[in-house]
Protein backbone atom coordinates (compact mmCIF):
# COMPACT_ATOMS: atom_id res chain seq x y z
CA UNK A 1 0.00 0.00 0.00
CA UNK A 2 2.88 2.15 0.89
CA UNK A 3 4.00 1.95 -2.33
CA UNK A 4 0.68 2.88 -4.31
CA UNK A 5 0.21 6.52 -5.78
CA UNK A 6 -3.44 6.42 -4.74
CA UNK A 7 -3.05 6.28 -0.98
CA UNK A 8 -0.40 8.98 -0.88
CA UNK A 9 -2.13 11.55 -2.98
CA UNK A 10 -5.60 10.63 -1.13
CA UNK A 11 -3.39 11.10 2.49
CA UNK A 12 -2.13 14.40 1.49
CA UNK A 13 -5.33 16.07 0.23
CA UNK A 14 -6.98 15.02 3.47
CA UNK A 15 -3.71 17.08 5.39
CA UNK A 16 -3.95 19.67 2.96
CA UNK A 17 -7.84 20.42 3.81
CA UNK A 18 -7.21 19.80 7.33
CA UNK A 19 -4.99 22.17 7.59
CA UNK A 20 -7.03 24.38 5.42
CA UNK A 21 -9.61 24.35 7.52
CA UNK A 22 -8.10 24.51 10.73
CA UNK A 23 -6.49 28.11 9.15
CA UNK A 24 -10.33 28.82 8.85
CA UNK A 25 -11.63 28.29 12.63
CA UNK A 26 -10.84 31.07 15.53
CA UNK A 27 -6.89 30.62 16.72
CA UNK A 28 -6.72 33.24 19.21
CA UNK A 29 -9.27 34.80 21.78
CA UNK A 30 -8.21 38.42 21.90
CA UNK A 31 -9.21 40.90 25.47
CA UNK A 32 -8.48 44.12 24.47
CA UNK A 33 -9.59 47.25 26.45
CA UNK A 34 -11.38 50.02 24.54
CA UNK A 35 -12.34 53.43 25.77
CA UNK A 36 -15.47 52.15 26.44
CA UNK A 37 -15.58 48.59 27.62
CA UNK A 38 -12.92 45.72 27.40
CA UNK A 39 -13.92 43.82 23.79
CA UNK A 40 -13.01 40.62 23.15
CA UNK A 41 -12.29 39.78 19.54
CA UNK A 42 -11.95 36.38 18.19
CA UNK A 43 -9.13 36.37 15.45
CA UNK A 44 -9.29 33.30 12.58
CA UNK A 45 -6.39 31.32 12.30
CA UNK A 46 -6.55 32.42 8.37
CA UNK A 47 -5.85 36.66 9.97
CA UNK A 48 -3.18 35.16 12.40
CA UNK A 49 -1.11 33.09 9.75
CA UNK A 50 -2.27 34.01 6.28
CA UNK A 51 0.41 31.92 4.75
CA UNK A 52 -0.92 28.79 6.55
CA UNK A 53 -4.58 29.46 4.45
CA UNK A 54 -2.17 29.67 1.07
CA UNK A 55 0.01 26.95 2.24
CA UNK A 56 -2.84 24.58 2.27
CA UNK A 57 -4.26 25.32 -0.47
CA UNK A 58 -0.95 25.07 -2.43
CA UNK A 59 -0.56 21.66 -0.99
CA UNK A 60 -4.30 20.48 -1.82
CA UNK A 61 -3.77 21.66 -5.68
CA UNK A 62 0.14 19.41 -5.93
CA UNK A 63 -2.09 16.65 -4.39
CA UNK A 64 -4.45 16.99 -7.72
CA UNK A 65 -1.53 17.59 -9.77
CA UNK A 66 0.52 14.71 -8.94
CA UNK A 67 -2.46 12.13 -10.16
CA UNK A 68 -1.54 13.51 -13.63
CA UNK A 69 2.42 14.06 -13.43
CA UNK A 70 5.03 11.41 -14.24
CA UNK A 71 7.37 9.78 -12.50
CA UNK A 72 10.07 13.22 -12.37
CA UNK A 73 7.27 15.81 -11.60
CA UNK A 74 5.55 13.53 -9.15
CA UNK A 75 8.97 13.62 -6.89
CA UNK A 76 8.77 17.45 -6.99
CA UNK A 77 5.70 17.72 -6.56
CA UNK A 78 6.41 15.46 -3.13
CA UNK A 79 9.23 18.10 -2.49
CA UNK A 80 6.60 21.37 -2.78
CA UNK A 81 4.07 19.02 -0.52
CA UNK A 82 6.96 18.49 1.86
CA UNK A 83 8.44 22.36 1.96
CA UNK A 84 4.81 23.43 2.57
CA UNK A 85 4.50 21.83 5.26
CA UNK A 86 7.39 23.09 7.05
CA UNK A 87 6.47 26.74 5.88
CA UNK A 88 2.95 26.10 7.57
CA UNK A 89 4.85 24.59 10.78
CA UNK A 90 7.02 28.04 11.24
CA UNK A 91 3.85 30.28 10.52
CA UNK A 92 2.03 28.31 12.98
CA UNK A 93 4.81 28.79 16.02
CA UNK A 94 5.15 32.44 15.41
CA UNK A 95 1.35 32.55 16.34
CA UNK A 96 1.76 30.57 19.28
CA UNK A 97 4.78 32.33 20.00
CA UNK A 98 3.38 35.78 19.84
CA UNK A 99 -0.08 36.16 19.76
CA UNK A 100 -0.70 39.48 20.15
CA UNK A 101 1.18 40.65 17.63
CA UNK A 102 -0.71 37.91 15.22
CA UNK A 103 -4.07 39.29 16.28
CA UNK A 104 -2.64 43.30 15.68
CA UNK A 105 -4.08 43.29 12.52
CA UNK A 106 -7.42 41.72 13.48
CA UNK A 107 -7.71 43.78 16.42
CA UNK A 108 -7.04 46.91 15.02
CA UNK A 109 -9.90 46.52 12.08
CA UNK A 110 -12.73 45.63 14.89
CA UNK A 111 -11.35 48.11 17.95
CA UNK A 112 -9.56 51.12 15.99
CA UNK A 113 -6.69 50.63 18.60
CA UNK A 114 -3.16 48.90 18.00
CA UNK A 115 -0.94 48.03 20.49
CA UNK A 116 -3.16 48.59 23.87
CA UNK A 117 -1.86 45.40 25.71
CA UNK A 118 -5.08 42.82 26.82
CA UNK A 119 -4.70 39.16 26.95
CA UNK A 120 -4.45 36.10 24.14
CA UNK A 121 -5.83 32.86 25.12
CA UNK A 122 -4.43 31.03 22.11
CA UNK A 123 -6.99 28.47 21.11
CA UNK A 124 -6.80 24.73 20.09
CA UNK A 125 -6.71 25.28 16.40
CA UNK A 126 -3.44 26.40 15.81
CA UNK A 127 -2.20 22.77 17.49
CA UNK A 128 -4.38 21.00 14.77
CA UNK A 129 -2.91 23.15 12.23
CA UNK A 130 0.58 21.92 13.41
CA UNK A 131 0.12 18.60 12.95
CA UNK A 132 -1.39 18.51 10.02
CA UNK A 133 1.27 20.64 8.41
CA UNK A 134 3.65 17.91 10.01
CA UNK A 135 1.94 15.12 8.44
CA UNK A 136 2.25 17.27 4.98
CA UNK A 137 5.47 16.75 5.70
CA UNK A 138 5.26 12.86 5.52
CA UNK A 139 3.34 13.00 2.97
CA UNK A 140 5.39 14.33 0.49
CA UNK A 141 8.29 12.54 1.54
CA UNK A 142 5.51 9.21 0.81
CA UNK A 143 4.54 10.67 -2.68
CA UNK A 144 8.81 11.31 -3.14
CA UNK A 145 8.91 7.52 -2.95
CA UNK A 146 5.99 6.31 -4.58
CA UNK A 147 7.15 8.02 -7.68
CA UNK A 148 10.92 6.63 -7.59
CA UNK A 149 9.47 3.00 -6.99
CA UNK A 150 7.11 3.87 -9.94
CA UNK A 151 10.34 4.29 -11.99
CA UNK A 152 12.02 1.23 -11.01
CA UNK A 153 9.01 -0.73 -11.51
CA UNK A 154 8.67 0.71 -15.19
CA UNK A 155 12.45 -0.19 -15.77
CA UNK A 156 12.16 -3.66 -14.74
CA UNK A 157 9.17 -4.08 -16.89
CA UNK A 158 10.69 -2.21 -19.87
CA UNK A 159 14.08 -4.82 -19.02
CA UNK A 160 11.36 -7.82 -18.92
CA UNK A 161 9.66 -6.40 -22.01
CA UNK A 162 13.33 -6.43 -23.87
CA UNK A 163 14.23 -10.02 -22.65
CA UNK A 164 10.96 -11.23 -24.25
CA UNK A 165 12.00 -10.03 -27.64
CA UNK A 166 15.28 -11.07 -27.18
CA UNK A 167 14.53 -14.29 -27.07
CA UNK A 168 11.38 -14.34 -29.51
CA UNK A 169 14.72 -12.97 -31.81
CA UNK A 170 16.45 -16.54 -30.76
CA UNK A 171 13.42 -18.46 -31.15
CA UNK A 172 12.78 -16.83 -35.01
CA UNK A 173 16.44 -17.73 -35.76
CA UNK A 174 16.15 -21.54 -34.89
CA UNK A 175 13.57 -21.70 -37.05
CA UNK A 176 15.28 -20.05 -40.02
CA UNK A 177 18.27 -22.23 -39.32
CA UNK A 178 15.87 -25.76 -39.11
CA UNK A 179 13.71 -24.17 -42.40
CA UNK A 180 17.25 -23.93 -44.06
CA UNK A 181 18.51 -27.16 -43.26
CA UNK A 182 15.32 -28.59 -44.34
CA UNK A 183 15.52 -26.53 -47.84
CA UNK A 184 19.64 -27.61 -47.92
CA UNK A 185 18.50 -31.62 -47.50
CA UNK A 186 15.68 -31.68 -50.21
CA UNK A 187 18.19 -29.94 -52.89
CA UNK A 188 20.25 -32.77 -52.21
CA UNK A 189 18.15 -35.96 -52.50
CA UNK A 190 16.74 -34.14 -55.50
CA UNK A 191 20.36 -34.32 -57.46
CA UNK A 192 20.43 -37.72 -56.03
CA UNK A 193 22.72 -37.73 -52.71
CA UNK A 194 21.93 -39.27 -49.56
CA UNK A 195 20.91 -36.00 -47.87
CA UNK A 196 21.68 -38.32 -44.04
CA UNK A 197 25.44 -38.91 -45.32
CA UNK A 198 27.71 -36.25 -43.41
CA UNK A 199 30.38 -34.57 -45.30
Amino acid sequence: MLRRTAPAVLATLVCAIGLFAASAATWIHATVETTLQPLTVDVAGSDAAPAVTALGLVAGAAAVASTLAGRVLRTIVGAVVSLAGVGAIFAVLSVTADPENASRGAVGTQTGAVGTGGEYAVTAFPWLALAAAAALILCGIWLMLVARNAGRKAGRRYDRDALAGNKAASADENVTSTHSDDIDAWDAFTRGEDPTRGP
